[in-house]
């Protein structure tokens, strides 16, 4: 009996995935438990195992393509089933035709998961596409059943993307031909078809996730002007601070601008050509799926939350003398100690000191996180640009730790994280967020807050300093003033201004200084 290949459980957060890559071919023998294929959500790249042996009967996505989280994504079964006669149709079952053109049958409950879209064409017969085929042409307001497939299979990205390739140029060029015969008879060109929008607003609805047919509000998605789509970005969005002039406008602009353009043809020849050369040295290196996801998250805290930073220097002896004197015990436990693990725990005393930076800011009101899930920035390796990921993998509960506990889920999942093994689930949820960029010697950065959180940490390098140790005031000289060398770092702690003020922030940043140099040597 064939088995259906579904996505499991990803967590409430997920909505959708995206498949990196199949690691299996159709026909290909798998056993149970073996990785069929590398699906990517928002957080986090993981791989789906086979829930059973058998043979790779179909395949129904390809790679790049978006799911949704019921999609059956293959199927697999006995190699003899591969050639069974699909039995007829009816309300119950349905025969749909695999990528290899080998009848498979699923129910009729599955069916719509294999191939989404139920429209009908003009003989009443279901006309098939993949998501994102469905979602490009209802952009572009065009009916599945207008676009030509492949006999049998279902209609594709490319197939919509050739179909208006050609219905463009059709009406472009039947605008010559009008303009040329005079058939417009206000001796105006006719206006092109409106129904799918500008490159630019394209990139204004990706860069700030929102959808052109709701922006649109039943009009041809064409016919949204710039700021009709700024507008409901504020409205609908959030984004209250975004406007015409916070968005750039495109370089091409003012390249063609009359101002732009030599008098001098000689000197026009000698700017293209240096501009052929440097076209052809340069190297476009295609952004990865997590650089996009990383870039759209950023633009959106940015046009967000109004970000202030406050910085506190803070003394480490106490905290690094206890890890000198307690490393080797928590590795006889088999628990690798850190110093994150301490500014972990230093985190959650100054989130219970001032609970408003353990919250989600909302429309209605404050909402305050009863559970203390710590979100911890990993960076990934650097690909060849120079420039690796980051993934945030969260510490659940973390209130309830204590610093061993701590300790051995900082490195369990900081080193699933870099193995790229972490669950979807282990991303998610998070009330908080730390990000150590001290590891690589940076001393102060402004960290950009991971919405819908209001407030994020991070910690620089530790490094030596002359300190003034007093025990009077400080602003008042005394005799017993000296000077010592301590280890310092710096907490720089970017926050949402609509929630936090300054006096909240320099609280929350003051209990967490006191439990770090106040650490006992008994914990």
């Amino acid at each position: 009996m064939a088995t259906e290949v579904t996505l499991p459980d990803l967590g409430e957060e997920v909505e959708d995935v995206t498949i990196s890559r199949w690691l299996v071919k159709e026909g290909q023998q798998v056993s149970a438990g073996d990785p069929l294929l590398e699906i990517a959500t928002d957080k986090v790249d993981t791989e789906i195992p086979a829930p059973a042996s058998g043979t790779v009967l179909s395949i129904r996505f390809g790679e790049g393509e978006i799911v949704e989280l019921k999609a059956v994504l293959a199927v697999i079964g006995e190699a003899t089933e591969k050639s069974t006669a699909a039995p007829a149709q009816s309300d119950s079952a349905a025969a749909v035709t695999g990528p290899d053109g080998a009848a498979d049958t699923v129910s009729g409950a599955n069916l719509s998961n294999v191939r989404s879209g139920n429209e009908q064409d003009s003989k009443g017969e279901a006309v098939w596409a993949t998501p994102v085929a469905q979602r490009i042409a209802a952009e572009a307001g065009v009916p599945l059943s207008a676009i030509p497939g492949r006999e049998g299979e279902q209609i594709s990205k490319s197939d919509v993307e050739a179909y208006l390739r050609e219905r463009s140029s059709a009406g472009r060029q039947g605008a010559d031909a009008g303009t040329e015969e005079g058939t417009d008879s206000q001796g105006e060109s006719p206006t092109l078809d409106d129904s799918v929008a500008s490159l630019e607003l394209r990139r204004l609805a990706a860069t700030y996730d929102i959808d052109l047919r709701e922006a649109a509000g039943g009009r041809p998605v064409g016919a949204l002007t710039r700021q009709e789509l700024i507008e409901y970005a504020r409205v609908h969005k959030g984004l209250s601070h975004l406007t015409a002039a916070t968005i750039e406008h495109a370089p091409s602009r003012l390249s063609e601008s009359s101002r732009d353009r030599p008098s001098d043809p000689d000197q026009a020849a000698r700017r293209d050509g240096a501009r052929e050369r440097e076209a052809v040295d340069d190297t476009l290196v295609p952004h990865s799926r997590m650089r996009q996801i990383i870039a759209r998250n950023m633009v959106q805290s940015a046009f967000t939350a109004p970000h202030v930073t406050t910085v506190h220097s803070v003394d480490m002896g106490a905290v690094t003398g206890h890890y000198q004197a307690h490393k080797a015990e928590f590795a006889q436990q088999g628990v690798r100690l850190t110093l994150t693990a301490y500014i972990v725990a230093a985190v959650v005393k100054g989130l219970k000191a001032v609970p408003a930076a353990n919250a989600e800011w909302t429309e209605e009101g404050l909402k305050l996180k009863q559970m203390y899930n710590i979100g911890m920035a990993v960076a990934l390796p650097a690909d060849e640009t120079g420039v690796g990921g980051l993934i945030v993998p969260v510490i659940r509960d973390a209130g309830d730790m204590n610093l061993l506990g701590i300790a051995r889920q900082v490195a369990d999942l900081a080193a699933r994280a870099r193995e790229n093994k972490l669950a979807p689930s282990e991303t998610q949820g998070g009330t908080f967020t730390l990000t150590n960029y001290g590891t690589s010697g940076s001393l102060f950065q402004t960290p950009v807050i991971l919405q819908p959180q209001v407030a994020i940490l991070g910690t620089g390098a530790i490094e030596k300093r002359p300190v003034v140790v007093s025990s009077s005031k400080p602003y008042e000289a005394s005799v017993d003033d000296y000077l010592a060398f301590r280890p310092m770092m710096d907490l720089a702690l970017s926050y949402d201004h609509r929630v936090l003020d300054g006096a909240s922030a320099d609280a929350f940043c003051g209990a967490v200084k006191r439990e770090i140099e106040d650490w006992p040597e008994s914990i």
